[in-house]
């Protein structure tokens, strides 16, 4: 009787273990939520206060992007190299000591140096993703859901919060990112250290080729709109970028163990490849729009003949409340991958997202039917992060796991800047008196259903799956 007994006792206690982990890894996310909502509505606010210009809050914002795509495959690599759990306790670390300097010492410096300390979440997901896959393979859907889930919320609530906390004074609006990153840090001790660093060096040459492309391509893109995209700089930065990274592409292909940064040669996996190119397409069309978003919002339509002259608060307000949709979207995906495939989800999420700015674009003239297009926007924005982070391990060796979901990390991340800097060249392109006209707007939304139309064809050319490789 006892050895009858025995195993669901021990699949019990399995369960609760499993369920700890994700719980522990959902409270690390949320300091990537909280930091990445929270600035916002701060930095534009501290302008007065630092007697910083508009320009220069822009450039804290490009330094935040850059800082994205170069550590994010950076992190990544390490990941697999040294340990997952050893790699997102320094991760967790820099953070935390990031969010403290800018609520303690809050000046331009500490806060430039903070934005860039707390790019360093950028690691957290694929990291914890190597955990989780290790610890239980099969779980690893479900968990990836659970951590999107509590990002989508985290996203908007710290933006919400951060405006509710500085509304007297900006600055105090920093403390708002302080409590959780002392839990992320706790948490961090509490994962188990799963899985066995290779421990294999990362080749210099093609990590500062990867990186200071990185850094040349996004700079043009960014600073364009801006400098004029044939001005000299922008075609130095992007030039020498593009030939940096196809120098990095070159020797992580074809290289040997050794001589590589990444495994590109993973790309060759027609899921791997698939997922990449949807990810992509999925952040141009999504993530790049929620400037464009705060823009229409604000707009006074006695002035621009568009927009419902929302508060900034109001604005937080609606991302909060958005970003409960993204929520519940993330938590129903693992069961949506299992019950009608990765195809049909991924191809449904691109669709829903272009279907949103139809919406968009058909109903902006009302607040309801604007809502009902972004109510859209946000459940494909659930869907996908969680869908296509879930996928874009699945296929590859277990030691490499890190660094393929560091690949999909930074696919999201370039179609985020490529995305954002369309959007600002169909802007500048239509502008009078120094704002977007309407015919603007409408091709922004055009052109961002497209690239969710692309979106939708990459997700299917997914390969089929087979009956044995349903995971929960």
């Amino acid at each position: 009787m006892a050895s009858k007994t025995a195993p669901p006792a021990a699949a019990a206690i399995t369960r609760r273990t499993i369920a700890g982990m994700i719980l522990a890894m959902a409270l690390i996310e949320s300091l990537s939520g909280v930091t990445q909502g929270y600035l916002n509505p701060i930095l534009p606010a501290l302008g007065p206060v630092f007697e910083i210009d508009d320009p220069t809050i822009n450039g804290i914002f490009l330094i935040s992007n850059v800082s994205f795509a170069v550590l994010t495959p950076i992190i990544s690599r390490l990941g697999d190299s040294y340990g997952y759990r050893l790699v997102l306790r320094w991760s967790t670390g820099v953070v935390t000591v990031g969010v403290l300097q800018m609520a303690l010492w809050p000046s331009l410096w500490t806060v430039t140096i903070g934005v860039v300390m707390l790019t360093c979440v950028v690691g957290f997901i694929p990291l914890m993703m190597g955990i989780l896959r290790v610890t239980s393979p099969a779980h690893t859907r479900t968990g990836v859901s659970v951590m999107i889930g509590m990002l989508m919320i985290m996203v908007g609530a710290g933006g919400l919060l951060a405006g509710i906390v500085g509304v007297t004074d900006p600055a105090l609006g920093f403390w708002v990112a302080v409590p959780f990153a002392v839990v992320a840090f706790v948490c961090s001790f509490l994962l188990p250290d799963a899985g066995v660093p290779t421990r294999e060096g990362i080749a210099l040459s093609p990590l500062l080729a990867c990186s200071l492309g990185l850094i040349g391509f996004v700079v043009a893109l960014s600073m364009a709109p801006e400098w004029g995209w044939l001005d000299a700089r922008t075609l130095a930065a992007g030039l020498l970028g593009l030939a940096l990274l196809a120098f990095w592409a070159r020797r992580d292909y074809s290289g040997a163990a050794g001589q590589r940064f990444m495994d590109l040669r993973m790309l060759a996996n027609p899921r791997i490849r698939a997922i990449s190119v949807a990810t992509f397409f999925f952040g141009f069309a999504s993530i790049s729009y929620f400037g464009t978003n705060g823009i229409f919002l604000h707009s006074n339509p006695d002035k621009t003949g568009y927009g419902f002259a929302l508060s900034p608060l109001m604005i937080a307000i609606v991302l909060a409340l958005a970003s409960v949709l993204s929520l519940v979207s993330s938590l129903l995906t693992a069961r949506a991958l299992r019950r009608f495939g990765e195809r049909a989800t991924l191809v449904f999420a691109g669709v829903l997202l272009a279907g949103g700015f139809l919406v968009m674009m058909l109903a902006h003239g009302s607040l309801t039917g604007y809502c009902i297009g972004f109510a859209m926007f946000n459940l494909s924005l659930g869907m996908y992060q969680a869908g296509t982070r879930s996928l874009s391990v699945e296929g590859v060796a277990m030691e490499e796991t890190s660094t393929a979901a560091g690949l999909n990390e930074l696919a999201l991340s370039v179609g985020i800047a490529v995305g954002a800097a369309v959007v600002k060249l169909l802007s500048s392109a239509s502008v009078e008196s120094g704002r977007i006209t309407e015919t603007g707007l409408l091709t922004i939304w055009s052109a961002l259903a497209v690239a969710a139309l692309i979106a939708a064809a990459a997700s299917a050319r997914y390969p089929k799956r087979q009956a044995a490789e349903v995971t929960a």
